[in-house]
């Protein structure tokens, strides 16, 4: 069974790594030629975000002229891109086109009976240029965040420095400022990320990086009591009423770490913050968040502590941040477009998408767009979670602009045709996992009542990219116990590096540690550092580590590690089975009531 398990294991990412090769660069035959007739014919289709697969099928079946995606079968990158399709009586060769100018694949002619084929394909070079603009595009972006980093560390360096009276004059004009200048979080947290090299190198990169408060030299050790006694007083004198005085007098128990659980900028909080440094035990911790002093967010906040520590109660603070925070998120998602957006007369016809601010997605605003404008509309399409679109009558060119604030797709009108494509189209198309084995895990979750190990293994051993921004947004995946994988990949992806005896022997009985690999014991490391910084330090000795498995209906997996006899255990629990179709079981129940 465990043989069996880890030769599936292997043939499944042997798919994902293979799969996607490019091939050559080859001369071919264009769409464009005009001899053949049967491209002329004018075709109506609808789409809201399906396979360009599906699409070129549906509509081989009602034009017949045979048109297919990728290479051949297993070209899943090509064959999986996603489309949104709304035309009306448009000649077919001008939906090709449109298709493949937006997806940045070609079209290449065959014959097959002595009538005219045509592949969607994408070669050598287009895929080359794909991977030169997601290399650009990271090197510009880190470039970027690491110029920012650096600037406001030498401006938190600066800002301890200011005499009493420069101090103040912030107070009202730059409060988070003010309060970087002003308490003694600010001095010490410069103090210490320019005293260790490798702690600044991590903050600039927005990189993470773990260390326990014992390894450091005692000069770093008492910067980083400071921090943490500053940063409890600072929010004791806000209103805070926790007790941290166990996590304060242990810090020969303690775990620092810069950035831990890394960055993302995916609202706007998020997107204020240059890093974090977290410090305390798997239990306890204090995490201090480095807010860019220039963000509105930071000056948000820093106003809210101003007015705390100036005698303002906390529910007028909270209502004043409240307030501060939504004057933030409004200011975001004012359109200010330098496009031409009134030239065209078809640009400044006014239109109501929603009526009111709606939570939504690409497809369904693509879709009433088409429909109340007439127009014909196509676009790529990377499922996301629903985002809010704002309300109310605009013109059809704010409209536009707003569809590229919200979800990143730029836009161009030609004629009657709006077009549209994902601003990172080029860096999304990475985070997608070939759709037959979404169908697999679909299918299995169907039959098993919901994922088994086996699948929660290989979900949690896809790249984190893909895990976050595919499979969690997937509802029906969610729903058979998905999650379980995200929340516990580092766990699965230490126990997909053991040979199959090795995992017998955790299965049967107990692994030890210490039989461990170099590489094992780095993965069985960074899982022990989801449940806690502490745990993240610690060294390689007598550890052991199990593999359980109990209930019927609902099927508990845990990994056990123990320090050692006698200790607790470190527990990762995922759950599978039918409590993850109770929501569908009690639908099927009430219908059959009625």
């Amino acid at each position: 069974m465990i043989l069996r398990r880890f030769l599936l294991f292997a043939a499944f990412f042997a798919l994902l790594s293979t799969s996607c090769l490019a091939a050559p660069s080859a001369d071919t035959d264009s769409i464009t030629k005009g001899d053949d007739p049967r491209l002329d014919q004018k075709v109506s289709y609808n789409a809201d975000g399906v396979t360009v697969a599906n699409m070129l099928s549906d509509i081989s079946a009602s034009t017949g002229v045979s048109m297919t995606a990728g290479t051949d079968k297993d070209d899943w990158c090509v064959q999986d891109r996603k489309v949104i399709v709304h035309v009306t009586d448009m000649k077919l060769v001008d939906l090709m086109q449109e298709v493949s100018s937006i997806l940045r694949f070609h079209w290449s002619k065959g014959t097959d009976n002595g009538k005219a084929t045509y592949r969607l394909w994408q070669d050598k070079q287009e895929r080359q240029e794909e991977e030169s603009l997601r290399t650009a595009d990271e090197d510009a972006q880190q470039k970027r965040d690491r110029e920012k980093r650096e600037n406001a560390l030498s401006d938190i360096v600066n800002l301890g420095s200011l005499s009493t009276n420069d101090a103040n004059n912030l107070k009202a004009t730059d409060p988070w400022r003010y309060v970087l200048a002003t308490e003694p979080l600010g001095r010490d947290v410069a103090d210490f990320l320019n005293n260790f090299s490798e702690a600044r190198s991590a903050f600039v990169q927005g990189s993470e990086v773990s260390f326990p408060v014992t390894a450091l030299p005692p000069q770093l050790q008492n910067t980083v009591q400071r921090i943490a006694e500053s940063y409890d007083s600072l929010t004791k004198s806000i209103g805070a009423n926790e007790d941290h005085s166990d996590l304060l007098n242990n810090f020969n128990k303690l775990q620092i770490t810069i950035n831990r659980g890394g960055l993302n900028r995916s609202d706007l909080v998020s997107k204020s913050l240059l890093g974090k440094i977290t410090i305390g035990t798997g239990l306890e911790t204090f995490d201090i968040p480095l807010f860019d002093p220039s963000s509105p967010m930071g000056r948000a906040l820093g106003k809210a502590i101003v007015n705390l520590k100036g005698g303002m109660s906390r529910d007028d603070v909270g209502k004043q941040l409240q307030a501060d925070m939504n004057s933030v998120v409004q200011a975001s998602s004012v359109i200010s477009s330098s496009r031409d957006i009134s030239s065209d007369p078809a640009l400044r016809v006014k239109l109501k998408l929603f009526d009111t601010t709606t939570t939504t997605t690409l497809p369904i605003v693509l879709k009433e767009m088409a429909q109340k404008t007439r127009l014909n509309v196509i676009s790529d399409y990377f499922p996301s979670a629903p985002l809010a679109m704002q309300g109310g009558e605009k013109t059809l060119g704010e409209q536009l602009e707003a569809v590229t604030l919200v979800f990143g797709s730029n836009w161009t009108k030609a004629g009657d045709t709006l077009r549209f494509s994902d601003s990172e189209w080029f860096k999304k198309r990475i985070w997608e996992v070939p759709q037959v084995w979404v169908q697999y895990w679909l299918d299995r979750g169907k039959i098993n009542n919901g994922l088994l190990l086996d699948d929660l293994l290989q979900i949690g051993n896809l790249r984190d990219e893909q895990i976050d921004h595919t499979i969690m947004t997937n509802p029906n995946l969610i729903g058979f116990g998905a999650g379980e994988a995200a929340r516990n990949r580092q766990i699965l992806r230490f126990y997909a590096m053991l040979k199959p005896d090795q995992a017998k022997m955790m299965t049967g009985g107990h692994l030890m540690v210490s039989s461990l690999s170099d590489a094992q014991w780095t993965a069985l490391q960074a899982a022990l550092a989801t449940k806690g910084a502490a745990y993240a330090g610690v060294q390689r000795g007598n550890q052991f580590i199990q593999l359980s498995q109990s209930g019927s209906d609902v099927i508990d997996y845990k990994f056990d590690y123990y320090a050692g006899e006698g200790e607790p255990a470190v527990e990762f629990k995922l759950s599978s089975g039918i409590v993850y179709n109770i929501a569908d079981d009690a639908k099927a129940s009430d219908k059959a009531k009625k």
